[in-house]
C-alpha cells in the first residue's frame, strides 16, 4: 500500500560555515531535529551554498584559514541574491570590537563558542522566525501598496472618463435656455442641472488636482488675493449648511485686504472644507469663528468649533481615508486640505487641549514678504 509523502516538520533551512569538526557536531545535534543543516567547512563553499534557496539563516564561523567569517558577510551582503540572508557570527573571541564590526557588515547577532545547545537551538528559532514574519509583513506591504495603484490608477482612469460626457452633457442646457417658449419653472430646472453639472465638472477637476499633488505634479500658479474675500466667499457658499443647522461663523472684519501668496481656487477648496468640517462637527445653535494672526513672514488662520475630534484619529487626523464614522464622510477632506495647504509652502496642524473644543492651525506665507519677491514668487 503506498503512503503518502508526510510533510516536513522542519522549520527551515540552517546553512553552517565552520571549519572545526568539534563546533559543527555541536551545531548540528542541537539544530538537527528542526532544521535541514547544510554545512561548508570554507568560505568560498559558504558563498556558493548561499546562492541555492531556501536558506533562513546562515550561521558564520569568524576564524578561517583563507577567507575569514567578515569577508564572507561582506560578499553575502553585497550580492542581492545572498544580501537579505540574517547572518549570526559565531565566535570564541570575547573581542566587542570584533562584534562591533560584524554588525556594521549586516550580521544580525553573535554566539559565543562553546554554547549550549539548548541556546543555540533557541537563539536560531527565534531568528528564523522573526526573519519569517519581516518577510511576510513586506510581502503584504508590497501587496496592499500593489492594490493602492491599481485603486489610485482606476480612479484616475473613471474620473477622466467622466469628463467627457459631462462636457456633452453641459452643452445642452445653454441651446435649451436659447428657447424663448420656456416657462419660468421649466427654465429654473434647466439652470439648475447647468449648475449641478458645472458643480460636479469641478468635483472631478479638484480630485484631478488631488492626484497631482500627491505625485508632485501640480502647478501651482501663485498669485497675490484677498484671503479674506476667499473666507466671505466660503461662508456664503456654506449657507445651505449653516442655516439648516443655525449655525454661525464669524470671521474677522476688515477693511484692508489680507494679501497672501497662492492660488485662489486652492485655497478656497481649502477652506470650504475645513470650514464645512468645522460646521458639521459644532452641532446646531453653536458658532464657529475664523481668527488670523500675522506675522513678518506668514499668515495664520485659527478655525475654531465646538466638539471633538476623537482620541483615535487625532494622531492621522490629516491622513488619507481617515475618518470616524461621520455619515458620508471619505476622510479627503482634512487630506485634501493638508495637501493644499501644503502645495503652497505652508502647513496646517491640529490642536485639540481645549476641552470639547477642536482648533485648526493653517499657515501660508504672506504675499509681501521680501523672501517671496527675491525667490520669484508672488510680487
Amino acid at each position: 500500500m503506498h503512503t503518502p509523502p508526510q510533510k516536513s516538520l522542519k522549520k527551515g533551512t540552517i546553512l553552517l560555515v565552520e571549519d572545526q569538526p568539534e563546533h559543527i557536531d555541536v551545531v548540528k545535534a542541537a539544530l538537527d531535529a528542526h532544521f535541514t543543516v547544510k554545512i561548508a567547512t570554507h568560505g568560498e563553499l559558504g558563498l556558493r551554498l548561499a546562492k541555492h534557496p531556501p536558506i533562513d539563516l546562515i550561521l558564520l564561523d569568524i576564524m578561517m584559514p583563507g577567507m575569514d567569517g567578515f569577508e564572507v558577510c561582506r560578499q553575502l551582503k553585497a550580492d542581492p541574491a545572498t544580501a537579505e540572508i540574517p547572518v549570526v557570527f559565531l565566535t570564541a573571541k570575547q573581542n566587542y570590537d570584533d562584534e562591533t564590526y560584524g554588525l556594521s557588515l549586516g550580521a544580525m547577532d553573535f554566539i559565543r563558542k562553546p554554547s549550549n545547545p539548548a541556546v543555540i537551538l533557541a537563539r536560531v528559532t527565534n531568528l528564523v522566525e522573526l526573519h519569517r514574519v519581516k518577510k511576510e509583513l513586506l510581502q503584504r506591504n508590497e501587496e496592499l501598496l500593489h492594490t493602492l495603484h491599481i485603486r489610485e490608477d482606476m480612479d484616475n482612469l473613471a474620473r477622466h472618463d467622466l469628463k467627457g460626457p459631462l462636457v456633452g452633457i453641459l452643452g445642452l442646457p445653454e441651446l435649451l435656455l436659447a428657447d424663448r417658449n420656456l416657462s419660468e419653472e421649466q427654465r429654473t430646472m434647466i439652470q439648475v442641472i447647468e449648475t449641478n453639472g458645472f458643480t460636479m465638472l469641478e468635483m472631478i477637476n479638484r480630485s484631478l488636482d488631488l492626484y497631482k499633488m500627491e505625485s508632485g505634479q501640480y502647478p501651482l500658479q501663485r498669485e497675490q488675493f484677498d484671503l479674506l474675500g476667499v473666507l466671505k466667499r466660503v461662508v456664503l457658499d456654506l449657507q445651505r449648511h449653516t442655516s439648516t443647522l443655525h449655525i454661525q461663523i464669524h470671521t474677522p472684519q476688515s477693511e484692508s485686504p489680507l494679501l497672501v501668496c497662492g492660488e485662489r481656487l486652492l485655497c478656497y477648496s481649502l477652506f470650504h472644507n475645513l470650514l464645512l468640517n468645522a460646521v458639521q462637527a459644532a452641532g446646531n445653535y453653536q458658532n464657529v469663528t475664523v481668527q488670523l494672526l500675522q506675522t513678518q513672514t506668514e499668515i495664520r488662520i485659527i478655525i475654531r468649533n465646538p466638539g471633538e475630534v476623537p482620541i483615535a484619529i487625532r494622531e492621522r487626523f490629516f491622513e488619507k481615508y481617515v475618518t470616524a464614522g461621520k455619515q458620508g464622510g471619505t476622510g479627503l477632506g482634512t487630506y485634501s486640505a493638508w495637501l493644499a495647504a501644503k502645495t503652497q509652502g505652508g502647513s496646517i496642524a491640529l490642536d485639540c487641549q481645549q476641552a470639547g473644543e477642536t482648533t485648526i492651525i493653517v499657515t501660508l506665507p504672506r504675499a509681501d514678504t521680501e523672501l517671496l519677491q527675491h525667490s520669484g514668487g508672488c510680487q
